[in-house]
């Protein structure tokens, strides 16, 4: 019998010798319960991201329609003098 095989034996006799522990009642309906929650709560933050992405985009637009940054300003290079 080689090293691996003996290991591998006293690791089935272990294992064997111990008891299958039994879920308690009712574990799967609070898992799913749980998971329906995480699941609804995922949804509400996925929507909620959307929405203020989307009044960001919207504010930006609004903000680049009035300000105009993309125009060069008027250059004032010394200021009139009406008493030339």
């Amino acid at each position: 019998m080689s090293l691996a095989d003996r290991e591998e034996a006293e690791v089935r006799q272990v294992l064997a010798g111990l008891a299958v522990p039994l879920a308690p009642a009712g574990l799967a309906a609070e898992a799913m319960r749980k998971g329906r929650g995480r699941r609804r709560r995922r949804a509400r933050l996925r929507r909620a991201g959307w929405v203020l992405l989307c009044c960001a985009v919207l504010a930006f637009a609004v903000w680049a329609a009035r300000t105009r940054p993309w125009t060069v300003p008027e250059e004032v290079t010394t200021p009139s003098y009406p008493r030339w």
